[in-house]
């Protein structure tokens, strides 16, 4: 009973509703039934509007030229970055050896006076290996005037990272050179010794090995220029000129 009153609540309420749309009194009025009823939703279209046509842009000829000319440049400042960054990967793949004499010592860094007399920075890190007469060194041990060899990579053109630095140690017997302008007292081609005066005495001289002195063309009793070099208690001539 519960389920039907529901039911019979709503087809009274659909004929009341019918009865009302009626025409006046006297015409009859056709009422119809629950199953000839139908109810049709007619479901609301929304219509776009269009939007407005868009315009073409116009580029003119120099605006063309200008952007061409911003592609270039930004190739060119890019091929240059990227050639900078493989110069920089290359010399941190390649070693490089540098002799000279350490200048200044500061936090961690020393720079070294070569023999061409350029100054370079030696950056060292914790795998930098520093050694003295065969024996691993601190960087504190390092002094002024220490004649080093220093092998590593460039991080720049004047800055090096040290793999390993070298201390040489002091020369026992440095070369000495000189020079003198004298007579010549003697020669003797087999041993190749030119006999020069020195203070009223003969001295003996040899040949270094880099000398370009021919002896047969040194002629007694002519006086020379020479440039000597005294090594390991010899006396040496390097260079000679007859006056």
């Amino acid at each position: 009973m519960k389920k039907i009153l529901p039911y019979i609540t709503s087809l009274a309420i659909f004929v009341i509703a019918s009865l009302a749309t009626c025409l006046p009194a006297g015409r009859r009025c056709r009422v119809p039934t629950a199953r000839s009823h139908s109810i049709q939703v007619l479901a609301a279209t929304t219509v776009a509007t269009p939007s407005a046509t868009p315009t073409e842009a116009i580029v003119t000829p120099s605006q063309t030229q200008d952007i061409q000319e911003k592609i270039k440049t930004l190739v060119k400042e890019n091929l240059s970055a990227t050639e900078s960054t493989l110069k920089e990967r290359i010399n941190q793949q390649t070693l490089v050896g540098f002799v000279g004499l350490i200048q200044s010592i500061n936090s961690g860094n020393i720079t070294i006076n070569t023999k061409d007399a350029s100054i370079l920075q030696i950056s060292t890190n914790e795998k930098t290996t520093i050694t003295r007469n065969g024996s691993i060194i601190k960087l504190a041990s390092l002094a002024i005037s220490d004649k080093v060899i220093v092998i590593g990579t460039l991080l720049k053109e004047d800055i090096i990272l040290a793999k390993r630095i070298i201390v040489i140690p002091d020369e026992t017997n440095p070369v000495v050179s000189g020079t003198i302008v004298t007579k010549v007292s003697s020669v003797d081609i087999k041993k190749k010794l030119i006999g020069l005066m020195v203070n009223d005495q003969e001295v003996l001289y040899g040949l270094t090995k880099k000398s370009t002195i021919k002896v047969e063309n040194i002629k007694v009793g002519t006086t020379i220029f020479s440039i000597t070099k005294k090594y390991e208690g010899k006396n040496l001539l390097s260079r000679a000129k007859t006056l």
